[in-house]
Parts: C-alpha cells; sequence; structure tokens
C-alpha cells in the first residue's frame, strides 16, 4: 500500500482542526466502494459524520484513513473513511467559510449542484441589477402596482 502525500498532508490538517475544536463534522463520499459505513448510509456523497472528542472510543486519524467505532441508530459499527473520500470538515455552529474543504476530493455530483447554484445566483443578481434601472415610481404608483399584482382574472 502506498500512502500519497495530500492523504497524509489532509489528514495532518484534519487531525489539527479536530484537536483545535474538539468537535467536527466531516464530510465524506459515500457512494465510494473503500468507504466501510453502514449499508443504508452508503450512495450519499455528502455523509456527515460527527467526530467529538468526548465520545468514548478512540477515533484514529492516520495518514491514509479515519478508523472508529461510530454509533447509527443506537448501533455500533466500525468505519473505515479513506482520507481521499472526505472532502471537508467544519465546526457544528461555526461558519461553513471557516472549515476545511478539499476541492480535489469533492464528488462530480456535488460540484455540478454547486455550479448549478453559482448560475441561478448570478442570474438573479443579474435580473436584480436590471430592476435597479428601472425608473421609480411615486408611493401612489408603488401602491396602485401592487395591488395590480394580486389582482388576477379567473374565467
Amino acid at each position: 500500500m502506498t500512502i500519497q502525500f495530500s492523504n497524509a498532508a489532509k489528514a495532518k490538517q484534519l487531525h489539527e482542526f479536530f484537536q483545535k475544536h474538539g468537535r467536527v463534522y466531516i464530510v465524506v463520499d459515500a457512494t465510494r466502494d473503500d468507504v466501510g459505513v453502514p449499508d443504508f448510509l452508503k450512495g450519499d456523497p455528502a455523509l456527515r459524520l460527527v467526530l467529538n472528542s468526548r465520545m468514548p472510543q478512540p477515533i484514529y486519524i492516520r495518514d491514509d484513513a479515519l478508523t472508529s467505532d461510530f454509533s447509527f441508530s443506537g448501533q455500533s459499527h466500525s468505519c473505515h473513511i479513506p482520507m481521499s473520500s472526505i472532502w471537508a470538515a467544519y465546526q457544528p455552529d461555526g461558519e461553513l467559510e471557516q472549515g476545511l474543504m478539499w476541492e480535489d476530493c469533492v464528488p462530480e455530483s456535488i460540484r455540478v449542484v454547486v455550479n448549478a447554484t453559482r448560475d441561478l445566483q448570478d442570474a438573479s443578481s443579474t435580473e436584480a441589477s436590471v430592476d435597479t434601472a428601472a425608473p421609480t415610481l411615486s408611493v401612489e404608483e408603488k401602491v396602485s402596482e401592487k395591488k395590480n399584482r394580486h389582482l388576477r382574472v379567473v374565467k
């Protein structure tokens, strides 16, 4: 087995982030065959698992994988999460921008959704800038316009 330098660097970053905060979510691409999680969680490209320093079981963050016995619906399951399948880590109550993200590990299905969302946001911001160029209406015209919007002809 060869350990990739990028996975070892990720393991170090994740370990430091976990040690600093004590409770973090990791986001895992559970669509991969090498991810060891319960069957009912397989297939989720954005599976969130919580790591808490107060958990009674040890959590091992090694250069190639994260391993631990996690509890799902009260049932313990031995999990093996390859470093290459972890694509983000963040604090549950923190800002997402303050977390970690490894873009080269983000699943393609997630990339498609993110790009589509960005395209929609860009389109709506373009429409908003066009609306601001519209002529200014008086208070009476605004009230009249609002009233007319709520009226519909029903046949």
